[in-house]
């Protein structure tokens, strides 16, 4: 058996393989886009306002990436409160805050799969709102929840990262 073993590997060639090509991400394109984080304040405490994705069914914040149009991350962040909640930027305050969510897009965005993406957090308090705010045909739903149900629910850990970092941006 090993002599018929070791006549049948010496016939066989077994070139190596060609070497791989690392995937470099510094070539690959960085999509800039921005998350809103809005917050109300209530007796029980902070809620939160968070939202289900239609297309990937994700659960997170308001947020997207900047279009052409845009020519601050700010304007893409209303472009965005507009598309998805149907807030007018007259309607609230925008508060840019000092945390960045980093990250690589999976599957479910198609057309940015294996790219980076860098998103601004916008921080915004509607304690004091006297609107109703629905979402459209771009979110499945939208819902007020507290600190604890929104660290439960999120669909990435990375954006509960940027939460923690969120609130304790807003709690000083």
């Amino acid at each position: 058996l090993k002599t018929v073993r070791g006549a049948i590997l010496s016939r066989v060639r077994i070139s190596p393989s060609p070497p791989r090509k690392k995937l470099n991400m510094e070539q690959k394109e960085i999509f800039y886009g921005t998350i809103t984080i809005f917050y109300k304040k209530t007796k029980e405490g902070l809620l939160f306002l968070v939202a289900e994705n239609t297309k990937t069914g994700n659960i997170s914040f308001v947020s997207g990436a900047k279009e052409a149009e845009d020519k601050t991350l700010e304007e893409s962040a209303q472009r965005e409160n507009i598309e998805e909640i149907n807030l007018n930027p007259d309607q609230y305050e925008l508060n840019k805050i000092n945390v960045k969510h980093n990250f690589i897009f999976g599957q479910k965005k198609k057309e940015r799969a294996g790219h980076k993406g860098s998103y601004q957090v916008f921080v915004s308090d509607l304690t004091n709102a006297d609107f109703k705010i629905s979402h459209t045909d771009e979110l499945k739903s939208l819902q007020w929840m507290t600190e604890q149900e929104v660290l439960r629910c999120l669909t990435f850990p990375d954006v509960k990262e940027v939460f923690q970092k969120t609130l304790n941006a807003i709690k000083q």
